[in-house]
């Protein structure tokens, strides 16, 4: 009897070790993803998981889970979460389960908020991007691998080129000293004084032009008349600088102001208060200088994002106060949304799991008449990595706006 029990006893133990397995200690669900989201939605879609037969969304209003869990039910990989409450952000879990409705594998969490913006319904499409483009600040970063500007150049300008944005914000692009020829088929370029440093702005000639401000006065019995565009660089804190433009949309006539701007990098508390401090000088700045009172479309690289939490991320805590919101939440759909905004020199993507992680921002207000249509990492990419040679250490993101 002594074997028997021995042996009994060593199963019981088994056993009860496998039950009290956690569920983390599962295979995982791939990578969970916002492919669109609504006020009261997000759509989420992931890898299918071998032997899943089906899934379950678990969703909850903190990342604990703690608060306002709901559980939606899905027989393919994509499954819509709705009942959402606007500007709020939900996190989600997907657990597979098999054929027999075993708990097989579960995913990381991924957290998004419902859109807080609406589309407006009459309005005109005003294709964006942002895109730092790490000129000769690469060539200087042997780390990185990179091919040298020289190479890069033409990379970036066919990006540009055939991107089909209208407004291009463009950060690091001094040394490129050619910027205006190379782009003049499509693009006028905004100076910063006649050369390029940190930012550029760049707009599509045949769909907006800038706004001037007219001088009149007499001079010798003649009247002369002076016209001077609405665009300026500004000195930030630290170093930092931003360059906008006013434009007015050949198609509507209205006037928007675009800013291409570039906030400082490094982690840690004194680099938090730095982009704090950059972010608010910012703001200051393009509100005193838009005596019109326009509306402001804000982009560029912002060193910052939602993985350093609350607290951390200062740059969206201070655009935050002033009614902007980044359009990645707002975006109605979303492309390669878990791809970090960095290649860090590398052709195969980071990624992350619980948010976005990009750190190149589109900003735009509540109560201006700009929805979000679509949010998309553009860097050219071929199965599973990025097309190489790459033109930069960070990716083109292209944000498409409806702007009534």
């Amino acid at each position: 009897m002594r074997p028997f029990l021995t042996t009994l006893l060593a199963l019981t133990i088994a056993l009860g070790g496998l039950l009290a397995t956690p569920a983390q200690a599962l295979p995982r669900v791939g990578m969970v993803q916002a492919a669109g989201v609504t006020s009261s939605s997000v759509t989420l879609t992931w890898p299918k998981y071998r032997g899943a037969k089906t899934y379950r969304v678990h969703r909850a209003a903190n990342y604990a889970f703690t608060k306002g869990l709901r559980v939606t039910k899905a027989k393919t990989n994509r499954a819509t979460v709705r009942g959402l409450r606007s500007g709020v952000e939900y996190c989600f879990k997907v657990r597979a389960y098999n054929r027999k409705g075993q708990h097989v594998a579960t995913s990381a969490r991924t957290c998004k908020p419902a859109a807080a913006i609406s589309v407006p319904r009459a309005g005109a499409p005003v294709s964006t991007m942002t895109y730092n483009i790490c000129s000769q600040v690469c060539d200087r970063r042997p780390e990185l691998r990179m091919k040298p500007w020289s190479v890069r150049r033409g990379v970036v300008t066919n990006t540009i080129l055939r991107s089909g944005a209208d407004v291009v914000a463009l950060q690091e692009s001094f040394g490129w000293k050619t910027i205006a020829g190379d782009l003049r088929s499509a693009y006028t370029v905004v100076p910063e004084f006649g050369y390029y440093q940190v930012s550029t702005l760049a707009f599509r000639t045949s769909r907006f032009e800038q706004v001037v401000d007219t001088v009149t006065y007499g001079d010798g019995g003649e009247t002369v008349v002076e016209t001077t565009p609405r665009a300026a660089t500004i000195n930030l804190p630290n170093g930092k600088r931003a360059t906008w433009s006013e434009l007015r949309d050949r198609r509507t006539g209205r006037k928007t102001v675009f800013v291409s701007a570039h906030i400082s990098d490094q982690t840690g508390s004194a680099a938090n208060a730095r982009r704090r401090v950059e972010t608010r000088s910012l703001l200051v700045q393009v509100g005193a200088a838009n005596t019109h009172r326009s509306r402001v479309v804000y982009l560029g690289d912002f060193n910052s994002n939602k993985s350093r939490g609350h607290a951390g991320d200062t740059p969206a805590r201070v655009m935050g106060s002033a009614g902007y919101l980044d359009a990645y939440d707002q975006a109605r759909t979303l492309t390669r949304p878990n791809f970090n905004s960095v290649t860090k020199g590398a052709l195969k993507p980071v990624r992350s799991f619980t948010h976005g992680d990009h750190i190149d921002k589109v900003w735009v207000r509540r109560g201006d008449g700009i929805g979000v249509e679509s949010w998309a990492n553009a860097n050219p990419i071929r199965g599973t990595k990025y097309v190489g040679p790459l033109g930069s250490d960070h990716c083109p993101i292209l944000v498409r706006l409806r702007m009534s």
